[in-house]
């Protein structure tokens, strides 16, 4: 089964001042790099979801801005249904520095049968790094009507496969879905490459 990475960059970095969170660099590389990397894993059909086009135009992808405007996270996810090409697509968050292509994989192999594969930790569900099928366009259009704009308001209305992930799962780190909202964000995001970094070098 063929699949489209969507990658959404439509926030507006209010907590980060005038940043625009996607392009800060981690490690020295740009956050919204660093997740394509990662996309590209499992992927190469590849879309991008912005209301600022310019800032993104470097990276040589097919963007679409929200067809429904003030609709968050849902309307991203409502705008990239409508425009991908695939039934299965992988959504995810422009603002996650450690993604793995391993994750998506995994979340990519349980999605037979389902319209949404979420991951849940111990910090609860992450929408923003999930697998949907286009069966959820009509739903997610509901609730943006209704502005009913929670993500997982869409759980009642599609078959969910919600995938566990701790210290038993494969590929499993403490930070693969850790995401970059805030300055403080963004340090503890640096601190953690430089230790990661660093663990290379020991093990070699």
């Amino acid at each position: 089964m063929e699949f489209t990475g969507v990658i959404l960059a439509g926030g507006k970095s209010r907590r980060l001042g005038y940043k625009t969170k996607a392009l800060l660099q981690v490690g020295g590389k740009r956050i919204i790099e660093r997740v394509l990397d990662a996309v590209y894993g499992v992927t190469d059909k590849v879309i991008l979801i912005t209301n600022s086009p310019d800032d993104y135009k470097y990276l040589g992808l097919f963007m679409f801005s929200d067809i429904i405007s003030d609709s968050g996270p849902v309307g991203g996810i409502y705008t990239g249904l409508v425009n991908s090409q695939t039934h299965q697509n992988i959504i995810i968050a422009c603002d996650m520095p450690f993604i793995k292509s391993e994750l998506l994989e995994l979340l990519i192999l349980q999605s037979d049968g389902y319209d949404i594969v979420i991951p849940e930790t111990i910090d609860g569900y992450h929408p923003l790094c999930a697998v949907y099928s286009k069966n959820c366009i009509k739903p997610a259009e509901f609730l943006i009507k209704n502005k009913s704009l929670k993500v997982t308001n869409l759980f009642q209305y599609v078959r969910v496969n919600k995938v566990i992930f701790d210290e038993n799962s494969p590929y499993y780190t403490q930070n693969m879905l850790f995401n970059v909202n805030t300055y403080e964000d963004y340090i503890k995001a640096e601190d953690i490459a430089k230790i990661i970094e660093a663990s290379k070098f020991s093990q070699c």
